[in-house]
């Protein structure tokens, strides 16, 4: 079965962008720009990460229920 890697891979973009954001608001303020696109790529990463997780899921249960 071959193995996807984009469920770690979207969680990681995901980690990243909030921790941009939580600078962002607690630390350092960051140009209009910066934050907009880090927005927008969270935007897009979000349905992209749902879509991941669930497929995860499906193979997981998918696995049990063979044994």
């Amino acid at each position: 079965m071959k193995k996807s890697h984009l469920l770690p891979v979207t969680i990681t973009i995901m980690i990243l962008c909030l921790s941009v954001m939580g600078v962002n608001g607690l630390i350092l303020p960051l140009p209009d720009w910066a934050v907009r696109s880090i927005g927008l790529l969270m935007l897009a990463d979000l349905p992209v990460l749902v879509y991941s997780r669930i497929r995860f899921n499906k193979t997981i249960n998918k696995e049990k229920r063979s044994l």
